[in-house]
């Protein structure tokens, strides 16, 4: 209230002033045109400045969702969306059956979703394209990428048993000729805005924040298992031994991995029975092993493509410019949820592998004893390839 009336004063000041300035100049009858330009503009400059400004209504785009979308062709929704229009109304179908009690249509908040996790573009944009504003952008995120978590990870992201492990030990051997692998693992960095809490912790070895993705996926980069949420500090082993996947590993290891299969792995990962590693090469390899280290590199390649296809298909992976590590997560779990959907509903993701390619982030190296049982296992197979 002071710095109004202060404000008040100033004007009125100013407008005195120039009131002053005009007697004493028609006294004076010297008054150009120029000076009696600049007292009215002063005059008027002040004035303005008591009228309450109105807010600017901020244009948006009308109708995209009723009018626009539906006259794209399959192939403009699919480059839009990432996804195509029949395994959008599938997951469509699924997201109405939780019936949201919400104003917006489920179609259009999905597509919001979508949009949201498929690109870059600021929530601002997004809520300016979709006509809506920015706080009903955030609760859509916050409602669906709940959902996904909540209800479809289980549904969509299994560790296989039965039958399903025959077949992805085949779809491996077919690769490289690799015996009884029932999965690649690996971590990928996921890029993020720094966060308040422990910032120091988030930046990995190319100084950069970011949260460690671990999946497990199988020879067709369907994920069998993901966790997400270590900072970008933490040894991929670490992150692992953390991870329930291992847990439950420890607890039933016959049940989690039959008939003798196992998991290939890099070199920052412990050789176990059921986890396959390279040779570390201090240049005494025999060729058996050289060729070893060749087969098992090209044939756990596939979880490296697993993660070029889920970052291509889902940009926001690209970088996540959140610094809540909770919602983080679930914007990254969302991604590979929506990445299995998608090829169960034979949505291919090949092409999107090259373009969400990624350059090796953590290169360490598993320096603890090796488990002589699983060194035995490893040269047996050396031998066999």
């Amino acid at each position: 209230m002071a710095s109004k009336r202060h404000k008040h004063a100033c004007v009125c000041m100013i407008i005195n002033s120039a009131f002053l300035e005009n007697d004493s100049n028609l006294e004076d009858h010297e008054v150009g045109l120029l000076s009696q330009l600049q007292m009215h503009t002063s005059m008027c400059s002040a004035l303005m400045t008591l009228i309450p400004q109105r807010r600017i209504r901020i244009p948006r785009a009308l109708n995209y969702v009723e009018e626009i979308i539906p006259k794209y062709t399959e192939e403009d929704f699919r480059r839009r969306f990432r996804m195509s229009p029949g395994t959008f109304s599938s997951l469509l179908t699924i997201f109405l059956e939780f019936k949201e009690k919400t104003i917006i249509p489920m179609e259009k908040q999905l597509l919001i979703f979508k949009r949201y996790l498929t690109t870059q573009m600021t929530i601002q944009a997004i809520a300016d394209q979709f006509g809506v504003c920015e706080y009903t952008v955030f609760d859509i995120l916050k409602r669906l990428a709940n959902i996904v978590c909540r209800e479809l990870l289980q549904q969509c992201i299994k560790w296989p048993d039965g039958e399903k492990v025959s077949n992805i030990v085949k779809g491996y051997k077919d690769l490289k000729n690799f015996p009884a692998v029932i999965g690649a693992i690996d971590g990928s960095h996921i890029p993020i805005k720094t966060p308040n809490h422990c910032p120091e912790n988030y930046i990995n070895r190319k100084s950069f924040p970011s949260v460690i993705l671990q999946a497990v996926c199988d020879s067709k980069m369907h994920l069998l298992d993901v966790n997400c949420g270590w900072p970008g500090s933490v040894h991929d082993s670490r992150v692992f031994k953390n991870s329930e996947l291992y847990q439950r590993i420890q607890k039933d290891p016959e049940g989690m991995f039959p008939n003798n299969t196992h998991l290939l792995g890099d070199s920052a990962y412990g050789l176990e029975m059921w986890m396959m590693t390279p040779y570390r090469d201090r240049g005494n390899l025999t060729q058996s092993q050289y060729q070893y280290n060749y087969i098992h590199s090209s044939t756990r390649m596939v979880i490296e493509r697993t993660f070029g296809a889920i970052k291509g298909r889902f940009r926001r992976l690209k970088f996540v410019d959140i610094q809540d590590i909770e919602k983080i997560v679930k914007v990254v779990i969302s991604c590979c949820v929506l990445h299995e959907f998608c090829l169960q509903h034979d949505d291919d993701c090949v092409e999107y592998i090259e373009e969400g390619g990624e350059d090796e982030v953590n290169n360490f190296v598993q320096i603890l004893c090796v488990n002589n049982a699983a060194g035995e296992k490893r040269d047996s197979i050396a031998r066999m390839l």
